[in-house]
């Protein structure tokens, strides 16, 4: 007895129906995927939120978006460096919640040795360091996946003026900074020990919020710096004072702008969906659409403008 044998129009007809069948997964397994990697965001903002009360229950206050440097001695971890080399720590709200973060060691590391070196002789276990708090969706050494939501900002925004001003064409006041994580000041100047522009004396208080806690937007996602090579969390050269590495601006609304520019200074997931995930000053996460209206954008992260945001 002969055997049976599949036909060549048989093997085709079964090889497009497993095509067909991979072709509905595939979209599915990325949808999953997405899904996923959303929810690890959401779960990280959340845990950042519980850090940024950890620290106002003990402070009284919430951190700085960007706040004064403090100077102090330092050591070398290199043996053959100079010990005890006088120099002022950037500070930012990223490095102020390390220890609410299960991160205090690093935290320790930050306040004592020196990163005023070049580059190439930063403390790598610093600088680089990786906190999937942080940069679980970057991946990158000393990445940030988030930024505060100080205010509106300028519109637009003037290239000239970055340092100094944080993209304002004119001198800003703590009135331009409307958000629960607000700079201390713009232009810091190491020679005077002071800020071309002061803003605040303290950062932003509970009492402050009168908006709402549940009502007031703190922190969003945001991609890669994209004019100046992306954004380190603690790195004194980008931890502050630019709003491009340390916070995010809600006028230009979220998602992509107008101009490579805007698209950096606006908040953005690294993920497809046109969402971005955002941080409320209770704690909770909420889902901002990439169409918000900059207009309804700003009214959701203001903390007392007493906007009907609906």
């Amino acid at each position: 007895m002969r055997r049976a044998a599949f036909t060549l129009v048989e093997v085709l007809v079964v090889i497009a129906i497993i095509g067909a069948l991979v072709g509905l997964l595939l979209p599915a397994v990325q949808a999953a995927r997405t899904s996923a990697r959303r929810m690890a965001c959401q779960n990280d903002l959340r845990q950042i939120g519980l850090a940024l009360h950890g620290y106002q229950d003990v402070r009284r206050a919430f951190p700085f978006a960007a706040g004064r440097p403090r100077p102090g001695k330092v050591d070398h971890l290199e043996t053959s460096a100079e010990s005890g080399l006088d120099y002022v720590r950037p500070q930012s709200w990223a490095i102020a919640i390390l220890p609410f973060i299960e991160e205090g060691v690093l935290g320790t590391m930050y306040e004592r040795y020196c990163l005023a070196c070049p580059p190439d002789a930063q403390e790598p276990d610093i600088v680089e360091a990786k906190i999937r708090v942080y940069n679980a969706r970057s991946g990158s050494a000393g990445g940030l996946d988030f930024a505060p939501l100080p205010g509106p900002g300028p519109s637009p925004p003037d290239a000239g003026h970055r340092d100094d001003r944080w993209y304002f064409p004119a001198a800003p006041s703590a009135a331009d900074f409307t958000g629960v994580l607000v700079p201390e000041g713009l232009g810091w100047s190491d020679s005077t020990g002071t800020y071309a522009i002061p803003m605040r004396s303290k950062p932003v208080r509970i009492a402050e919020i009168t908006d709402g806690l549940a009502n007031t937007l703190t922190l969003a996602e945001c991609s890669d710096y994209s004019l100046d090579g992306g954004v380190t969390w603690q790195t004194p050269r980008y931890s502050w004072p630019n709003v491009s590495d340390v916070a995010r601006y809600t006028g230009l609304g979220a998602g992509a702008g107008a101009t490579p520019l805007e698209t950096s200074l606006k908040p953005r997931s690294r993920l497809p969906g046109s969402v971005v995930q955002a941080l409320r000053a209770d704690g909770a996460v909420q889902t901002v659409e990439d169409s918000i209206s900059a207009t309804l954008f700003t009214a959701l992260c203001s903390r007392s403008g007493g906007e009907s945001a609906h």
